[in-house]
């Protein structure tokens, strides 16, 4: 069958530089599976709606899948609304997160026909098997669907792939690689380095995923997979992929876009022994960059992965106060917190740090300690976010049992990607006075290290 992936815009304030790896890997098994498979990359091209509905009325194919976040909801509403102005009988099917999270939402406010419920490397076979031979859906695990008198209907979920090693490698050749090569994607998009300069990159960079899933519970965060088992690639198999997009496109440096990279810190050793021996076979250190969490970080974990080459650790601190950390069910402490920093900047000389405002419970008293809490680590973060709630997040279960969220579809077609306006006021300040407040946070910490630093002060 031909089947047509589309790629939504995504970030559209910055340049395309995260590859879409879901979309890759479902391109991959159709691949395998014998299927023409064409993508349609709106993200990487920036084209207008006109220019997409021309190429989708020139299209041919049998059917379409569209993948996405949350955020991409109210572009997909619109794509969907023009595949069916020239194909009204045509199958789309939706995946992603932004299928898992709003299932309902997806299937009673637009006209499409299948979501793929988390994973979808193993039910995007079977599920096209049973549309070419034209047979029920009901048997085909982890899907939602309307049936022909239009009910929602759902099948058994499906169980978490155990050996991600199964999972072919994106299907990179199909999408348009030298423009998410060329725009950097972690470290090199920084103005900081290890050696502390500052320098435009001319590194080609890639995201990648070595492990999937979460065992933490953050109130805000949703996490891909349904909350399926914590599982890693293996060393070899990760090892494996650097080395090919390295010898076929040169990329020489690479952003792991998990959830909870270090988790495990036996596969994190053994990952970076085995680049180390890498990066000594070709005469050329590659760099990486990777996402921490400050209750797993030891100085040893740290001085392991700064010897292989990593240049970037990431981490969301979130608040400074303890009193927010719990009521977002962190799982840390602010010690454990002040203490990875420390530590990530003894090796690293920085540390990557995000943090918001609003919080239930947030008070002037709790966003004092987060000012002094980056003061006291050198910290100076750009942009401090609101917190927002994301459907499928249990702050998003609270802000709707509040009354804070009425329309959800409504809600949902004005949320925004990076927590930059109030979408949901949990505090006891007004909209204005806690916009006001997170600009205040942000000037104060620059007016305070531009003293700093001014007069020497390390």
């Amino acid at each position: 069958m031909k089947i047509l992936l589309i790629n939504p815009p995504i970030r559209e304030w910055s340049k395309p530089n995260c590859f879409p790896l879901g979309l890759g890997y479902i391109a991959a098994v159709l691949l395998q599976e014998g299927h023409q498979v064409e993508v349609l990359d709106i993200n990487a091209y920036r084209f207008s709606k006109e220019e997409v509905e021309c190429k989708i009325n020139k299209n041919n194919f049998d059917i379409v899948g569209i993948g996405g976040i949350i955020t991409t909801y109210k572009y997909v509403k619109w794509l969907i609304e023009t595949l069916r102005k020239y194909y009204p009988n045509k199958q789309i099917i939706i995946g992603g997160s932004i299928a898992s999270s709003i299932p309902h939402i997806m299937l009673e406010k637009n006209s499409i026909d299948i979501l793929c419920i988390g994973e979808g490397e193993e039910t995007i076979k079977d599920l096209i098997k049973a549309l070419k031979n034209n047979e029920g859906l009901q048997n085909v695990k982890g899907i939602w669907y309307k049936d022909n008198k239009g009910r929602i209907c759902k099948t058994e979920p499906r169980m978490p792939i155990k050996n991600l090693d199964t999972i072919p490698f994106p299907a990179w050749n199909l999408f348009p690689m030298d423009i998410y090569l060329k725009n950097p994607v972690g470290a090199p998009n920084k103005d900081k380095w290890i050696d502390g300069s500052s320098r435009e990159s001319d590194e080609l960079t890639m995201n990648l995923f070595a492990t999937r899933g979460c065992p933490y519970k953050c109130i805000y965060c949703y996490h891909d997979f349904m909350g399926q088992g914590y599982r890693c690639r293996s060393p070899e198999n990760i090892i494996r992929e650097i080395k090919y997009l390295y010898n076929h496109y040169s990329v020489n440096y690479f952003h792991f876009i998990d959830d909870e990279f270090v988790m495990k810190k036996d596969f994190v050793y053994e990952f970076c022994k085995l680049l180390k021996a890498f990066s000594n076979e070709i005469g050329q250190k590659i760099t990486w960059g990777c996402a921490g969490r400050v209750n797993l970080m030891t100085e040893e974990l740290i001085a392991v992965m700064v010897d292989a080459g990593c240049i970037l650790i990431a981490y969301g601190i979130e608040s400074g106060s303890q009193k927010m950390l719990n009521v977002m069910k962190k799982n840390v402490t602010v010690k454990q917190a002040k203490e990875a920093i420390a530590l990530t900047k003894k090796y690293l000389k920085w540390a990557d740090c995000s943090f918001m405002v609003g919080t239930p419970g947030e008070s002037l008293e709790t966003v004092q300690e987060t000012i002094d809490f980056c003061k006291e680590l050198d910290l100076n973060p750009e942009v401090i976010f609101f917190t927002t709630p994301y459907p499928g997040t249990e702050l998003y279960e609270m802000a709707i049992s509040q009354g804070k969220i009425i329309d959800e579809e409504e809600y949902i077609l004005n949320l925004n990607e990076q927590g930059e306006k109030i979408m949901v006021n949990f505090t006891e300040f007004s909209d204005e006075e806690l916009f006001c407040i997170q600009g205040e946070m942000i000037r104060e910490l620059n007016a305070w290290n531009k003293i700093k630093h001014f007069s020497g002060k390390q």
